[in-house]
This record gives C-alpha cells, sequence and structure tokens, in this order.
C-alpha cells in the first residue's frame, strides 16, 4: 500500500486551501472527497437554467486569505452596491457609504435612516476597525481575548443609538451572521466590518461554487478524489495512520488532515483521539430562489428588513443575475429572499409570503415571480459566541500526525475556511 505525505479527508474551502499549500511545497497529497464536486457548504446548483448558491453567500475582496490563494479577475467578480437598503413600515431606506457613495450618503442622512450622530460613530468605527486589522489586533483567526464582547455590547460601547442598532446593525449584520441577537463575538464583526470598509461584497460568474472549483484547479492532477465517503480514520500512535473508504479501500498516510464538516468529522474519529473537543452548534438557513421576467429596481443593491417577524419572512432580498454574469438565461432575472430565523410560519405558506412582503416593497412584479427552490443548509454557520470562541482548541493537532482543520477552528467565513487550511498546512511543513 504506496503512502502519500499527507491525506486530507474533505474538500471543502479549508481542505483545498490546505491541499493547495502542502503541493505547492512538494509535499505529496491526497484530497478525498464524499461528494461529487468541491467545496462543502459553498456549492451551487442548476435549476432550470438559473445557477442557485446553497443558501445566500458573498464574497469579499478585502478577505486577505482571499487575495494569496484566487484570482480574482478569473472568477469574474461582479459587486453588490456599497450600503444597502432597509425596509421599515413598508418603505425602503438607504444606508450608503459615504467614502464610494458620499451623495447617496447624504440622502440617507436626509430620509432620517441615519441621524448625524450615529453618522459620526459609524465613520468613527470604520477608521477604528480598518487600523486594527491592518495593525494586526483584530484578527477572528487568533485566540479569543478573554474579555471579549458580543457585537451588539461592543455596539453600545461604541454609543449607538438603539433605534440605529435595530435599524442597520441587526438586519444586515444578522443577515451575515445568521442571528439577530448580535450574540457573535465583537471581533469577528469588526474583522467583517472592516472587510466591508476596505473591499466590495462580490458574486463570482456563474455562482459561489467558482470559489472550490479554482482552488481544485491549481491542485496537481490525480491528488483530488470525489465521490467517495470516508467510513472511519485509524491513527497509527507513531504518527498518521489509515483512511478506510466507504468501499472498503484503505489508504496511508504519514499525516492525516480531518477538514470534513465538524459534525461529520466527529463521526469519523475514534472517541479516543479527539479529548475534550466537541463540534459546535451550528446555525440553519433557508432561502428560496424566484424566477422573474423583469429585474426589481433595487439592482445591485442588497434589501434588508428591519421589520418585525410578523411583518413577513423575508431576511435579505438580492437580485444575484444583476451583479454577476452567468445566474439567469438571458431574458431573466434570478431573485433571492434570504428567510428570517424567527418566522414561524407554515413552509408551504412561504413563497407566497416572501412575494406578499416583497410587492410591500418594490412592486406588485413581485407578486409573479415564479419559485424555483427553496434551499434550506441546517449547519451553515457555527456559532461565534465569545464563550464558544474562548473554548476553541489552542491547536487542531489531536495526536502525533493528526489534525483538525476547518473554520470552526478559525472563524466562520470564507477567509476563515481558507487560514483554517493554510495554517494546518505550515504547521505541518514546519514539523
Amino acid at each position: 500500500m504506496e503512502t502519500a505525505d499527507c491525506i486530507i479527508v474533505g474538500a471543502g474551502l479549508a481542505g483545498l486551501a490546505c491541499g493547495r499549500t502542502l503541493a505547492a511545497a512538494g509535499r505529496r497529497v491526497r484530497l478525498i472527497e464524499a461528494a461529487s464536486q468541491p467545496g462543502g457548504r459553498v456549492a451551487t446548483d442548476t435549476v432550470d437554467g438559473f445557477r442557485i448558491d446553497r443558501g445566500f453567500q458573498v464574497y469579499l475582496d478585502a478577505y486577505p486569505e482571499g487575495q494569496r490563494f484566487l484570482d480574482h479577475a478569473r472568477l469574474g467578480l461582479g459587486c453588490f452596491e456599497p450600503g444597502a437598503l432597509v425596509a421599515r413600515d413598508g418603505r425602503l431606506l438607504p444606508v450608503s457609504d459615504p467614502w464610494r457613495r458620499p451623495l447617496a450618503a447624504i440622502r440617507s442622512v436626509v430620509s432620517g435612516a441615519v441621524g448625524i450622530a450615529d453618522g459620526l460613530r459609524t465613520a468613527r468605527l470604520r477608521a477604528a476597525t480598518i487600523r486594527g486589522v491592518r495593525q494586526g489586533r483584530i484578527d477572528p483567526v487568533a485566540a479569543a481575548p478573554a474579555e471579549e464582547r458580543s457585537t451588539r455590547a461592543a455596539l453600545e460601547v461604541h454609543g449607538f443609538s438603539s433605534g440605529f442598532i435595530q435599524l442597520f446593525f441587526e438586519p444586515f449584520f444578522g443577515g451575515v451572521f445568521l442571528e439577530r441577537q448580535l450574540a457573535t463575538a465583537e471581533t469577528v464583526f469588526a474583522f467583517t466590518f472592516a472587510m466591508f470598509s476596505l473591499g466590495r461584497a462580490c458574486l463570482p460568474a456563474g455562482g459561489m461554487a467558482a470559489i472550490p472549483q479554482q482552488l481544485a484547479s491549481g491542485l496537481p492532477e490525480g491528488c483530488l478524489e470525489l465521490g467517495a465517503p470516508v467510513e472511519r480514520i485509524e491513527p497509527d500512535p507513531s504518527g498518521g495512520g489509515e483512511v478506510l473508504l466507504a468501499n472498503g479501500q484503505r489508504l496511508a498516510a504519514r499525516a492525516i488532515v480531518v477538514a470534513a464538516d465538524a459534525a461529520a468529522a466527529a463521526d469519523l474519529l475514534p472517541a479516543g483521539v479527539r479529548g475534550s473537543w466537541q463540534p459546535p452548534a451550528f446555525k440553519a438557513t433557508t432561502m428560496v430562489a424566484f424566477a422573474a421576467e423583469k429585474q426589481p429596481a433595487c439592482g445591485r443593491t442588497l434589501i434588508v428588513s428591519a421589520e418585525p417577524a410578523g411583518a413577513g419572512p423575508i431576511d435579505n432580498l438580492t437580485v444575484p443575475s444583476a451583479v454577476a454574469a452567468g445566474y439567469a438565461p438571458a431574458g431573466q432575472t434570478l431573485i433571492y429572499a434570504s428567510v428570517r430565523g424567527d418566522w414561524t410560519g407554515p413552509a408551504s405558506e412561504l413563497p407566497s409570503a416572501i412575494r406578499r412582503q416583497a410587492a410591500d416593497w418594490i412592486g406588485s412584479g413581485a407578486e409573479g415571480w415564479r419559485q424555483l427552490a427553496t434551499v434550506t443548509v441546517p449547519r451553515a454557520l457555527p456559532v461565534e459566541t465569545p464563550a464558544v470562541r474562548r473554548a476553541r482548541p489552542a491547536s487542531g493537532q489531536l495526536c502525533p500526525g493528526l489534525f483538525l482543520c476547518g473554520d470552526h477552528l478559525t472563524t466562520s467565513s470564507i477567509n476563515g475556511a481558507l487560514a483554517a487550511g493554510r495554517l494546518v498546512a505550515e504547521g505541518l511543513l514546519a514539523s
């Protein structure tokens, strides 16, 4: 039986980044993936010629790990308009970035969406988070500080009014973090806020799956095996071990990296090597995709809802076909509506409830939208409260030659997943 330098179980973004880093250093690597495509949670399906991502996702082109691993030009990135339209009481209020859209930002103040005091606080927060990221003081991949607060607590300390937190931060970053309580740790928020400030929110041409596909294309030929579920992992006390596939095949390596989904990783690993590590809780998300013949007037601008849950199920609404090429057939429009986690209506009424709420915001044309798919992702993002972050293991190494790898050990983002893979690979190379 041939022994590889490293077997990586799972070809999500973390596994792909780990494989790319090791292969670039000349190591013989095998990536084993159960699914038919690489990418894990970053995936795109085709329905009636429309490209539908697995839940609403965006790529921030200021991500340092993205700039390290990805060729942005080849991705054909299309960009959202800076800022957002905030739905409240049936109206759409603009909240714009004054550095990129100064006139629109003035309209935000005039419309009452942003008060002058909260606008100044936002400017100070922008400057502080960018400075902190550049100086390395704000890094959600690093160990969580003991005094870390929640996002909501941090915003209150910064002096933001409760009205502006409810109007903007709750719906906008609630959509990013999949929770409106803003319980996500302040370091994660500050880094993400800086990334939105420094760069653009983007979609790759043809869907988010273009990101893992590009990563996979940079691997040595033959090292990625798809459609190969792993049955179990058998560590060797002296280092590395064997990986048993569901088809009975055994693979040996001097090092094994478990980059599968955290829950799957727990099932693959023998209880004796997991130690105190337990997979984190995850947040779920649901998105409904619609086809339309006419593009809504919001175009490339994200709509987020600051309305109560009783007003309707929409968390945010986007038009990906207006942002990037390849999402919809010629002459057609693709619309995503992400569903609030606190909406309690029956699933059978979800598409019609979305249409009614959207029609209140953007006109009766929404009533004619055709449902394409309802996408539910039960484990979309790991929970990242300060307590959860402080409980993360200091290292992904479980025993000699056996490593955990994934954004659940760093931070739950594309940047965090890529960083997780790179750091494990660098640790392997150093040892």
